[in-house]
């Protein structure tokens, strides 16, 4: 394909929404598919994480290849296809992986950057900023503020590297794109669609706020304990986990249609 014909869409504001709808839709078609396929990834990162940096590192430059690999199974779900297991690896398995762990070593890269850059900052300096004249200010409050100030550091941070992300290993794999280029038409199909994306986040925000009163409710009601917190937590995050890889590719296929459909294939075959 060339490269002048990928084309973003700009869609309306309230296409953001509709992604979660239709991500649900998918999502019931096959829900045994994405729990199991959810609990072999969650598997995999567990194990990964008991080797000490080295397995953090290996799943942050995987992580866009098994990003695409669930664009690929919302597609064949939504398609009605057969879905093998392999397909959350099948990133890795056609011409465009070394573009793949390419884009894996960037977003690592990128990580780290932000890391760094609110490490450096200095905490004094920063207690300096927020701290007021009050002398009954306690020694914990510079520290707290500290604390909010990186978190809130990070969060804005992210959002660049998210755009960056969003649509990359699609561009990779099905746009026929070098690493580098699939992550600028992403950011700025994602900026060129910012009301959409607004609405898509405010979405999910609603949601998230709904599940987490419902769920305070049920803990006062029946005073559910540490151990049926965790059976109730974990199918509820199976449930969101699943929409939002659905919704991911639901925003692909309404920005980057002609790709989707013209380009589309999971490496199956």
């Amino acid at each position: 394909m060339q490269m002048n014909k990928i084309q973003p869409k700009v869609v309306d504001l309230l296409e953001g929404r509709s992604w979660l709808l239709k991500g649900f839709q998918i999502f019931k078609k096959q829900p045994l598919i994405w729990i199991l396929a959810l609990l072999a990834y969650w598997t995999a990162m567990f194990l990964f994480g008991l080797i000490p940096v080295i397995g953090l590192i290996v799943s942050l430059i995987i992580s866009p290849g098994i990003a695409f690999g669930f664009i690929c199974l919302a597609k064949a779900v939504d398609d009605n296809q057969i879905v093998p297991p392999r397909i959350i690896i099948s990133g890795f398995t056609g011409s465009k992986k070394f573009d793949l762990i390419l884009l894996g070593f960037y977003y690592c890269g990128f990580l780290f950057s932000i890391f760094m850059l609110i490490t450096l900052l200095n905490e004094q300096t920063v207690a300096e900023l927020v701290s007021t004249p009050d002398l009954s200010i306690t020694n914990e409050t510079p520290r707290e503020n500290f604390i909010n100030f990186k978190i809130i550091g990070i969060l804005i941070l992210y959002i660049p590297i998210q755009m960056i992300f969003w649509f990359a290993p699609q561009l990779v794999v099905w746009g026929d794109l070098n690493s580098t280029k699939a992550m600028f038409y992403s950011f700025f199909a994602v900026l060129l669609n910012w009301r959409s994306f607004l609405t898509y986040l405010l979405t999910w925000v609603i949601i998230l706020l709904a599940i987490s009163v419902a769920l305070a409710l049920l803990i006062s009601t029946f005073r559910l304990n540490q151990g049926a917190l965790f059976i109730l937590f974990i199918p509820v995050s199976l449930l969101i986990m699943s929409i939002a890889h659905c919704s991911y590719y639901a925003s692909t296929k309404t920005i980057f249609s002609e790709i989707v459909v013209k380009n589309g294939k999971t490496n199956l075959d």
